[in-house]
């Protein structure tokens, strides 16, 4: 077997195939984690980061028509990183979290091999977490947009669990793939050095070039020129990617294990460009609860003023934070 042949990553499937995971079963697990969490605290949040890698839409060939527009400027950051949202007292809390849920995790080969939805419905640490005004306006300074917990909450806060496989398994990756989400921020909770493989890779071109020549990507994985590696390299570093235009996925992990956190957030004022449909996400959480999700979602679409109410204590992100130099607006490949 060849090293492209080994880290080869498909792409989801797409049309009936779809409708054929909706319909089956889709269990609910972890209903019996009862660990007495440590308390969340602002003092876990890491400092605003001075010096902020970033790649912006351009770089991966959007034009300017196709960004959304707020007052303080366009929506135009696609990547940056890495950075730490959390303290290393913060992140070891929360990877500590993360190893105890491991066995609640649910296997689905549909976009992660094996992961945990809704998280904060199970942590009272990560529910405070994103709830936290500071925590908020942290992302908000990095995405360049006020933010806020999304609406879709089995999507909003997910845990991956890549581990090295024996033969003839199928390993455990993250297929190619866009997201829902707009504002995604990926966390790692394992050292490089914990793990061969394992790799977050993305596409530094259009979604729709992607599309055009998946098989050739695909195939070629890392070795295609336009495929990127993430610089993670330390428990905590975290990557903000622009989820639902930049096509990303994981290499299987040929020796040891990693765990990633990811979370994503939605912004009210423009939510009528969030990316989210119908038949992305009811693969992995049913028609039922598909339902339920997509009536919250359109909710806030229709009434953001009333869903940044809802949590009424906001981020206090403002215009001034896009124009002052907490955005660090500073170019470069993430």
């Amino acid at each position: 077997m060849t090293t492209t042949e080994h880290r080869r990553v498909n792409a989801i499937t797409t049309g009936f195939d779809r409708v054929r995971r909706s319909l089956g079963p889709h269990q609910r697990m972890a209903s019996d984690y009862d660990w007495k969490e440590p308390a969340w605290s602002s003092s876990y949040i890491a400092p605003i980061p001075e010096d902020l890698n970033r790649s912006r839409m351009d770089e991966f060939g959007y034009r300017r028509h196709e960004l959304s527009r707020m007052a303080a400027g366009y929506d135009d950051i696609a990547m940056a990183g890495p950075f730490r949202l959390l303290t290393d007292e913060g992140t070891v809390i929360l990877a500590d979290i993360c190893t105890r849920l491991d066995d609640a995790a649910v296997n689905n080969d549909y976009v992660v091999t094996r992961r945990l939805r809704n998280v904060e419905s199970i942590s009272p640490f990560v529910h405070d977490m994103l709830r936290d005004p500071a925590f908020l306006r942290l992302a908000g300074v990095i995405a360049g947009v006020p933010l806020l917990p999304h609406p879709i909450r089995d999507a909003g806060v997910q845990i991956n669990y890549y581990n090295s496989t024996s033969a003839g398994r199928e390993p455990e990756v993250a297929k190619w793939h866009v997201d829902g989400m707009n504002y995604v921020f990926t966390m790692t909770l394992t050292d490089h050095d914990q793990h061969d493989g394992g790799d977050y890779v993305y596409f530094q071109g259009h979604r729709a070039d992607f599309e055009l020549a998946k098989d050739e990507i695909t195939t070629q994985g890392q070795h295609h020129p336009l495929v990127k590696t993430a610089p993670f390299r330390h428990a905590g570093d975290t990557m903000f990617t622009r989820g639902s235009f930049v096509y990303h996925a994981v290499t299987p992990v040929t020796k040891g294990h990693r765990t990633t956190f990811a979370v994503s957030l939605f912004c009210p004022e423009l939510g009528h460009d969030d990316q989210n449909r119908f038949w992305h996400s009811a693969p992995d959480d049913g028609l039922l609860r598909t339902v339920r999700n997509w009536v919250e979602l359109h909710r806030a679409v229709r009434d953001p003023g009333r869903y940044r109410r809802r949590h009424s204590s906001s981020p206090g992100w403002s215009a001034e934070d896009k124009r002052t130099g907490n955005t660090g607006p500073g170019r470069g490949t993430a």
